[in-house]
């Protein structure tokens, strides 16, 4: 059995931290823990306490060198330049929560420590470093009601951290925890959260889909004409995944005076935060058709549209929001839906994703055609789930164990992967478990 283990040193050189993994998954009534070894030497420590934690870090603003965006409860990005940005050019626009802590030297100091089970990785490892001193295992654990990682594309040009949620796991020794910490002293890792996708029928039992196809019906009378325009709108599922086709069957029943020259469809993804008002469609897929047009009054037309669940191609990503990546150059993800069916997002900090597929009609030929936006157009939307079928893989893991050899290995091991410069040029460790 083979573990990839990835080691970071702190700039000092004094602590070295080791994980297995930085993606972990949130199972609604559970996180997944996260397992590490820290190796401290007790000469270098001598004096100082050593703690380990995880941070939950929230950016509202993201700062490049001529333009400020300031990411408000909408979920708008406020252009600031030249005297204005540079005002705020030296505030961090960023909130730190610790959502989990652990004293791990001296031991015994900490209150409340729960001894706990180590994982194979962790007790091969302290068994390969017997002869060093300062080994501490630790496993912190993931308050329930964690909100995923998630982090929104700004507009193009804007350099800096993006704007949304991130989670570090972060070790330090220091004399005193409420001073600032010393970032030689200092090392961690970013890692990730992600929701389970749940079963439809889970979904379906907690209230959170429906049982029957998502439908709604909208009907609209005109100022100053006569009639009303109808629309019936219809999924063909309540649960799509990523990357499939999604039917919209439509029924339009115009009994206005007025004429339907165009229909447009649209895919829409809805942010918004948990503690604030107001929320952002981005437009995810669109189509635009003239298929059975123009309506007459007096006429009606049922159609089946059939849309993508996914990026188009020549689309900004401006505005969407993808899951947080935790290595540079890694494969962007649009985010799935959000869901807290169990308790309410931990510290009040989370971005609320879900979908909806909307049509538009538009209409001519009155004498109201100039005001058109009040008068020639009638929409109905529908929500709906997106997910994931398959957890993120991590390509390059995968590449390194398929292109491994068996059989020059030993039967049980752990393979260090090390994910700092100076470090990666060592050979990696084997260890027997």
């Amino acid at each position: 059995m083979q573990t990839n283990l990835m080691k970071k040193l702190s700039p000092s050189g004094d602590i070295t931290m080791y994980i297995a993994q930085r993606e972990y998954v949130d199972h609604y009534k559970s996180v997944d823990p996260i397992d590490g070894v820290v190796i401290v030497p007790t000469s270098k420590a001598h004096g100082h306490r050593l703690f380990v934690e995880i941070q939950l870090h929230f950016r509202y603003a993201s700062l490049s060198p001529l333009h400020m965006y300031q990411f408000q409860s909408a979920f708008h990005f406020i252009k600031l330049q030249g005297a204005e940005a540079e005002e705020f050019s030296n505030i961090p626009f960023k909130k730190m929560v610790v959502v989990a802590s652990q004293e791990l030297f001296p031991l015994g100091n900490g209150p409340n420590q729960i001894p706990h089970v180590f994982t194979n990785w962790q007790t091969a490892l302290c068994k390969k470093m017997a002869n060093m001193q300062g080994i501490c295992p630790f496993k912190l654990e993931f308050p329930q009601g964690s909100p995923p990682s998630l982090v929104v594309a700004g507009p193009a040009g804007v350099s800096g951290e993006p704007c949304g949620l991130t989670y570090q796991v972060v070790s330090y020794f220091c004399t005193d925890p409420t001073l600032p910490l010393v970032k030689k002293n200092t090392v961690g890792f970013n890692v990730r959260v992600t929701q389970e996708t749940l079963p439809v029928p889970l979904l379906e039992q907690l209230s959170l889909a429906p049982s029957t196809r998502p439908a709604t019906l909208v009907s609209r009378q005109f100022l100053l004409s006569p009639g009303k325009m109808q629309i019936e709108m219809c999924l063909d599922r309540a649960v799509v995944y990523y990357g499939e086709k999604l039917s919209m069957h439509v029924q339009i029943t115009n009994n206005s005076s007025r004429t339907i020259r165009k229909i447009k469809c649209k895919l829409y993804q809805v942010s918004q935060l948990s503690f604030a008002t107001g929320e952002r469609r981005a437009p995810l897929y669109c189509m635009e058709t003239t298929e059975g047009c123009p309506i007459p009054p007096g006429a009606t037309l049922q159609r089946t549209y059939t849309l993508m669940t996914k990026l188009q191609p020549h689309r900004t990503n401006e505005n969407l929001v993808f899951e947080a990546s935790t290595n540079r150059g890694e494969v962007e993800r649009l985010s799935a839906s959000t869901i807290f069916p169990y308790t309410d997002p931990k510290e009040g900090f989370a971005i609320l994703v879900s979908y909806e597929a909307k049509i538009k009609v538009y209409m001519g030929g009155s004498q109201f055609q100039s005001v058109r936006s009040t008068l020639g157009e009638v929409s109905a939307r529908v929500p709906f789930f997106l997910f994931h079928q398959t957890p993120r893989e991590n390509i390059e893991l995968e590449e390194s164990a398929s292109t491994s050899n068996p059989v020059a290995k030993p039967h049980r091991m752990v393979r260090l992967t090390s994910v700092d410069n100076e470090a990666a040029k060592e050979q990696p460790l084997l260890v027997d478990w």
